[in-house]
């Protein structure tokens, strides 16, 4: 019975490889194609190649060329029309809450036009999830923010370390907002930022050490339970934050 059992598993595991293949070899085509059309190589309203030229071009076959398609119109950056063909949606109806699209429309982001309205959006949600958190910090809570603090007056010097405290700082306290989808937008945000060289090679120690004395002013409005006060510290913060990013992300002296 032992044997027969790894047997099946063994076809079992192969079906699923099987059926996992197309999905993976489709994300080739999406990850191709949505650079295409998001650089503007393929422009709004242009055609794209038949199904035919597309499965030659890739080497795939129409199962995998149709599921990347799929994948693509999903996402916005496409609309298949039976009869019709496809062709490349504007840039309004493109979904850039999906990952793969934002990432990738960073990338091209060279005015930061993107980066700009997604630092707003943040913003926005920080200042009044910390409004509401002002309110529902516990001791133990307040304490964790803290020792973070402390922790960060000593990295300044290191900043991969840093980051990671200054993103568990904002993440203790957007937590206790009780905001979740509010913290999910953010933890997308801090992820996409962090990620990007252009944003933090040239951040200085000194840049650091201003981050410091900003989170201790947050943290002493939200001692107090002053929602206004740490609300409009934090805004203070980000907006001061983004500016020193952004004039390293144009080359700005």
């Amino acid at each position: 019975m032992a044997q027969i059992s790894m047997v099946a598993q063994a076809v079992l595991s192969e079906r699923r490889q099987r059926s996992q293949r197309p999905v993976r070899l489709a994300s080739i085509v999406v990850e191709e194609l949505a650079h295409e059309i998001i650089s503007g190589r393929l422009p709004e309203g242009s055609p794209l190649p038949t199904e035919d030229a597309l499965c030659k071009r890739f080497g795939f076959s129409r199962t995998v060329m149709r599921e990347g398609l799929k994948l693509l119109e999903e996402r916005g950056l496409i609309r298949v029309e039976q009869g019709r063909g496809t062709t490349v949606q504007p840039r309004e109806s493109w979904n850039l809450l999906d990952p793969d699209v934002l990432r990738i429309a960073l990338e091209y982001d060279v005015d930061v036009e993107l980066l700009d309205s997604i630092v707003t959006v943040r913003k926005l949600l920080e200042t009044a999830m910390t409004r509401t958190a002002a309110e529902r910090l516990s001791v133990e809570q307040l304490a964790a923010l803290q020792d973070n603090l402390d922790t960060m007056a000593a990295l300044v010097d290191d900043y991969p370390h840093f980051q990671r405290l200054d993103q568990a700082f904002h993440r203790t306290l957007l937590g206790a907002s009780g905001n979740e989808i509010g913290r999910m937008i953010i933890r997308a945000i801090h992820q996409y930022t962090a990620a990007d060289p252009r944003l933090n090679s040239s951040v200085s120690s000194t840049a650091l050490t201003r981050t410091v004395e900003e989170h201790r002013g947050i943290l002493a409005a939200l001692r107090e339970h002053d929602g206004e006060l740490a609300a409009d510290r934090i805004a203070a913060h980000i907006d001061a934050s983004w500016s020193e990013r952004r004039r390293a992300r144009l080359g700005i002296d």
